[in-house]
């Protein structure tokens, strides 16, 4: 028992750690969001009462549905911007960045926390200043970095303490609590739990002594304490979040408790509670939540003997949300040891693989001390598998049980090299033809490109040279034969017109030779010739973020031909009032955005273009993948690439 609660525990309470911190204290229901908006649409309202609307609806849903509070957002921030309220540029800033690390989209988030931490630190705002710490801290724990996440909570701490805000503190202890049980340290974990509990008492904040009864709830578990003690802290915290409407956090409740029935072996306990926490977590939209409440489930079936269901929610979970290591573990264990059970040898190997290389990428030094390699939690798992059978039986079947495992494995591993030697050459055909046919459509696709890149730059260059000089030495021999020739009146005007006409058709040439390739990114790179593009068009802004090393010439004049033909799409039909044009470039990776605030479109109903159809071929050339975002506020398209080092260099 104890070996399985150390497993698998850790995953919930790492999640717990980072939901419960600043999720607003809070509209009870639904009805009042709803009532917000419609005093948003219906009333005249004044600035001040304007921007506290879009401040409370942002910060709201992000406990409910992300796209709600991302519109809100961006909405409030333009608002703001526009205002000058600097406070609230920053409090939007930080709104924004909560709402995409609660979508999963961390590197996003990380770029609006970066936007508003210069004007918060000018302005001194100590509560924002332990917000986006706290934000900091959460990122970096779902990404297993233990050290940055207690630095941020202790930061956030710090500040509070400071300003005797004892409020927000109750949450920060029950969080850096929550890492400490994570990293398997229980004495500091323990001590921290117990400063947040007499806190939450003093203040009579019943949604953080909710959140502390859930962690207790686990920490009943990896302390072996009887079923009672867990499950009665576990639905107590469930009774606080229903009472209060919390919806997100009341899931995690539902899990804790389903978890604990099931840590005591009572699957037919559990598995309702599980199934009702992931039909939930659907409805709530938050990846994390429902990969959470799935892999419980999955861990459920495997324990009751329904190897199938199991792996198919485990392959769910992997679907779902990827960005948390140990339950992405979690579920490759349950897939290699179902279908070890289910007799598909070479689907076990693949899952064992994939765990491999998990464990080797994300483990760190702390992590290494428990799990010290593959092949030792491969054999924890084959040994936790035959306690379960053997604490049920008699010692006689002891014995008879290692040797049908030890049989059954000797089966699996001849069978194994069986079936390798004999598909492994057509496996290799199979690979080395699908190689060369995706190396042949990258070249042909690249010369396309190519071809494309030199034919603009020869045509820009021949008319500007060939066909711009010409009109040009035209205009200067004209005024020339005006003074050798006796015009009427009416031939001179007619005279000046033309003169007129040839300027335009002059600044036109040149105007068509620089958008077919500009000599700005050929000389100066991305940054400056975007600059010059996004400045020739009145509603159009350009935001770069990240060094200005220069790539590639035609990588460069990808993502320009690219930039260049969203804009253009996003001038003519959406129209738009506002856009917004975003490049960040890292060592190893770049992605730009370009984002308007017009009618949007139904990606389901609406046919893409030849100019999205460009966009998608130009970066799947470049192995780059194309996101887009849509709906009645406008459209966000969002490109990453990734950067190989020789290509930085």
């Amino acid at each position: 028992m104890k070996r399985r609660i150390n497993k698998h525990i850790s995953t919930f309470q790492l999640l717990l750690c980072f939901v419960w911190v600043w999720i607003p204290g809070i509209v009870s229901a639904q009805q009042s969001l709803d009532s917000m908006e419609q005093v948003l649409s219906t009333k005249k309202l004044t600035y001040e009462e304007k921007i506290k609307i879009y401040d409370d609806l942002s910060w709201f849903y992000t406990n409910s549905n992300i796209t709600r509070s991302i519109d809100f957002g961006k909405k409030g921030l333009t608002l703001a911007q526009k205002n000058k309220d600097e406070k609230m540029e920053a409090t939007f800033y930080k709104n924004l960045g909560v709402a995409y690390y609660m979508g999963g989209v961390h590197d996003t988030a990380m770029i609006y926390l970066e936007q508003a931490w210069p004007i918060v630190e000018k302005l001194q705002e100590y509560r924002l200043q332990a917000a986006i710490y706290n934000t900091y801290a959460n990122i970096y724990l779902v990404q297993s970095q233990y050290d940055k996440t207690l630095e941020n909570y202790l930061a956030a701490v710090k500040i509070l303490e400071d300003h005797n805000d004892i409020q927000k503190l109750t949450l920060l202890y029950s969080n850096i609590a929550g890492v400490y049980q994570r990293m398997k340290n229980y004495a500091p974990a323990i001590k921290y739990f117990e400063m947040a509990e007499k806190l939450a008492i003093q203040t009579d904040d019943r949604e953080g002594l909710a959140s502390i009864y859930v962690s207790l709830s686990d920490m009943a578990l990896y302390q072996e304490k009887p079923k009672e003690v867990s499950v009665d802290y576990a639905r107590k915290a469930l009774e606080i979040f229903k009472e209060i409407g919390n919806k997100h956090s009341e899931n995690y409740a539902l899990q804790t408790l389903a978890k604990a029935y099931y840590h005591h072996d009572d699957y037919i306990a559990a598995e309702p509670m599980a199934r009702e926490a992931v039909m939930q977590a659907k409805e709530l939209g938050f990846p994390h939540l429902t990969a959470s409440a799935l892999i419980i489930n999955s861990n459920v079936h495997f324990h009751q003997g329904q190897y199938t269901q199991s792996a198919e929610l485990a392959r769910e979970v992997l679907e779902t949300d990827s960005t948390d290591n140990n339950i992405t573990m979690n579920a490759y264990v349950n897939l290699a040891r179902a279908n070890a059970y289910l007799g598909h040898p070479e689907l076990t190997e693949k899952y064992l693989d994939h765990y491999r290389e998990r464990l080797d990428h994300y483990a760190n030094e702390t992590y290494q001390n428990s799990l010290s390699g593959m092949e030792v939690k491969y054999e924890t798992e084959k040994k936790q598998l035959k306690i379960q059978a053997l604490e049920k039986q008699r010692q006689l079947y002891i014995w008879l049980g290692v040797a049908a495992a030890v049989i059954l494995l000797v089966a699996l591993a001849f069978a194994f090299i069986r079936y390798r030697l004999a598909v492994s050459k057509r496996k290799l055909a199979e690979k080395e033809a699908q190689r060369m046919e995706q190396e042949k459509q990258l070249v042909a696709v690249q010369a396309t490109l190519d071809g494309e890149a030199a034919e603009r730059t020869r045509l820009a260059k021949d008319l500007h040279d060939g066909l711009g000089s010409m009109l040009s030495l035209v205009k200067f021999n004209l005024p020339q034969v005006n003074g050798d020739a006796v015009l009427e009146a009416v031939d001179v005007s007619r005279f000046r017109k033309a003169l007129g006409m040839l300027d335009d058709s002059i600044r036109e040439l040149r105007r068509v030779a620089h958008h077919m390739m500009p000599e700005s990114l050929l000389r100066h790179g991305l940054k400056a010739s975007l600059s010059d593009f996004c400045s020739a068009i009145p509603n159009a802004n350009f935001h770069y973020f990240g060094n200005e090393t220069r790539l590639p010439e035609k990588l460069e004049i990808m993502i320009y031909r690219c930039i260049h033909e969203l804009t253009s799409n996003a001038l003519k039909h959406a129209q738009a009032s506002h856009i917004n044009v975003q490049l960040v470039q890292e060592e190893d990776r770049i992605s730009f955005t370009v984002q308007d605030d017009g009618i949007g479109f139904n990606q389901e109903e609406v046919t893409e273009g030849m100019g999205l159809k460009n966009v998608r071929q130009r970066v799947a050339a470049f192995q780059g993948e194309v996101n887009i975002y849509s709906s009645e506020q406008g459209t966000e398209i969002h490109v990453e690439l990734e950067l190989a080092k020789d290509e930085n260099d």
